[in-house]
């Protein structure tokens, strides 16, 4: 019974180990098992962490290839003139994509009616009176190449351009082109207004009355041919300009020889913007107050074409048809939100032949808004011309305009303008009333008629319409 037992427990014993390496066995091969498994999981991970890592390479290679796409239609785009711009903001406009080309147009129109009235008329009616389109414009400015190169070009239609006294219908005022450099200052050669009467200078569109003053007309040099230099700084604008001389406009240069004439002017802004400087009215969008000084000079001498009289005849200005002149101006201006002023004098000593006078004029005028829209306004002018030889020694001017101004739409558009003037004197005309010494007062475009006497009275009314 013990023996038996015994081997028992001896088997037992022995088989202890063999179990238990059976256990081990089996553990080994779960735990080979699990390796696998999480092997294969491990690789599946990797397999679909390569796919995203692929995907997200893939998908910046594409984004990049198409920047690299989208950039070369953009440089073949502008290079076609694609991306401009375009709309209208003071003008109608359009600009290339880089802003280095640009052109900008607008337009004016005046359509004008007169009456004109006179004591002794030197035409077979005391009465004078009818429509006209006093002015027709249309304007192209913009740069060229880049921002530095600027350009205008302004076509005008002639008055009395039609029936039998037809002579054109289109003729140019601006001309030019302009460039500016890094330091500020700029060169324009062209055809342009010679820098001298501020009046003469701001435009027809932004004067106080229906039509500038008659000492504007006496003694303007308008628009004329050459180069002109100058810079604009904060306060201070400048320019010199070398030319043909006074109204010489659209003429070739043959016949002009050893003409010599020369412009230079400089303003000074006190206060306010030079945006201010532009306009004689005290409409739009104006400073609190502003105020300018400024002045110039002129001098031109023709007298090398006295013999060739046919091909370049005197000049009418500044009180005589001669071919020799020199003079300055001063003038200043000032304003606020509700007024406006301006005061100009001028004076010129003008020789022709063996003749020669001197002569002077001055002018102040100021508009008044009685309401947001309307504006009442007054001007004052008075000259003078002195002897010549045997002529009358007082050629003298008086004359006094008073008007209302009107933007029925509330914006600087359209304005309706009507003024009525009176003569306290006579009013000349160049040699065809007191010889060569008499000024060149009136024009056609001003509406007033060379009168011996005085008491000639006119009412001139205009609606403008800018685009």
């Amino acid at each position: 019974m013990k023996t038996g037992v015994i081997f028992g427990i001896l088997a037992a014993s022995m088989s202890v180990p063999a179990l238990a390496e059976d256990v081990r066995d089996h553990e080994i091969a779960e735990l080979r098992s699990m390796v696998n498994t999480l092997r294969t999981e491990v690789d599946v991970l990797r397999a679909h962490d390569s796919d995203q890592w692929l995907n997200e390479a893939r998908t910046e290679q594409i984004r990049g290839l198409v920047q690299d796409v989208l950039a070369d239609a953009d440089t073949r785009a502008a290079l076609q003139g694609g991306g401009a711009t375009s709309g209208y903001n003071g003008g109608f406009f359009i600009n290339s994509a880089d802003g280095n080309w640009s052109m900008k147009i607008n337009g004016q129109i005046q359509a004008r009616f007169m009456y004109n009235s006179m004591s002794d008329p030197t035409g077979p009616d005391a009465v004078d009176y009818g429509f006209e389109m006093r002015r027709l414009k249309l304007k192209f400015s913009g740069t060229i190449i880049d921002p530095s190169w600027g350009y205008k070009i302004s076509i005008i239609n002639q008055r009395n351009a039609q029936g039998s006294n037809s002579t054109s219908g289109m003729y140019v005022e601006d001309a030019w082109i302009k460039k500016t450099f890094d330091n500020g200052m700029y060169a324009r050669v062209g055809q342009f207004k010679a820098p001298f009467l501020r009046e003469e200078l701001v435009s027809s569109s932004a004067q106080l009355a229906v039509e500038r003053s008659l000492i504007n007309n006496q003694w303007t040099y308008g628009w004329t041919q050459g180069i002109e230099l100058g810079s604009k700084s904060d306060r201070l604008w400048w320019r010199a300009m070398y030319l043909d001389g006074p109204n010489s406009s659209n003429r070739q240069s043959a016949g002009v020889g050893d003409a010599i004439s020369m412009v230079a002017r400089a303003d000074y802004r006190i206060s306010g913007e030079w945006s201010d400087w532009k306009s004689l009215s005290g409409y739009g969008d104006r400073s609190d107050f502003y105020a300018f000084v400024g002045g110039a000079v002129q001098w031109f001498n023709m007298s090398d074409k006295a013999a060739a009289a046919a091909a370049m005849p005197p000049t009418e200005y500044g009180g005589m048809n001669g071919t020799r002149s020199y003079g300055f101006t001063v003038d200043g201006s000032m304003g606020g939100e509700s007024w406006t002023a301006y005061a100009a004098f001028v004076w010129s000593d003008n020789k022709g032949g063996n003749n020669g006078n001197s002569a002077w004029g001055a002018l102040v005028q100021g508009g008044y808004f009685i309401q947001e829209d309307v504006e009442l306004f007054g001007r004052w002018e008075y000259s003078t011309i002195g002897r010549i030889n045997s002529l009358p020694p007082n050629n003298k001017l008086s004359v006094m305009t008073l008007g209302i101004n009107y933007w029925p739409v509330g914006i600087k558009n359209l304005k309706w303008t009507t003024d009525f003037g009176y003569a306290f004197t006579a009013i000349a005309r160049g040699s065809t009333a007191f010889g060569s010494a008499s000024a060149d007062y009136n024009s056609s475009g001003n509406g007033w008629n060379a009168d011996l006497n005085d008491g000639q009275w006119l009412v001139r009314t205009q609606l403008q319409l800018l685009f």
